[in-house]
């Protein structure tokens, strides 16, 4: 009876290494760790074209909406940063205030 156990583990051995040398012929097995993935991550990050410099209010791409900072008092925009970030293709571009309205008029 061990000769049987021993045959059959024979074959299981011999079953499990062809099964698992078609596997890495067929496939390629890739090893990542956590830094591997978040760096991967940091250079899939697409970043726009720096626009700053003369103030807009459309972005080249179309789009009109930005990602801006602000300081709110009394449920107002009391203050911004002339910085923004176009929200549909992350292009920095630089924010029109009051004054560059009086400049083109």
């Amino acid at each position: 009876m061990k000769w049987v156990n021993r045959l059959a583990l024979a074959v299981t051995g011999l079953l499990t290494v062809s099964v698992a040398r078609d596997f890495f012929n067929k496939y390629d097995l890739l090893v990542f760790d956590k830094n591997d993935v978040e760096q991967a991550r940091q250079d899939q990050m697409v970043s726009g074209m720096d626009l700053r410099g003369t103030p807009t209010h459309e972005c080249i791409c179309g789009s009109q909406v930005f990602y801006i900072k602000a300081v709110f008092d009394n449920y107002e925009i009391a203050t911004y940063f002339l910085d923004m970030e176009c929200v549909e293709c992350g292009n920095l571009a630089t924010a029109p205030t009051p004054l560059d309205r009086e400049s083109q008029e």
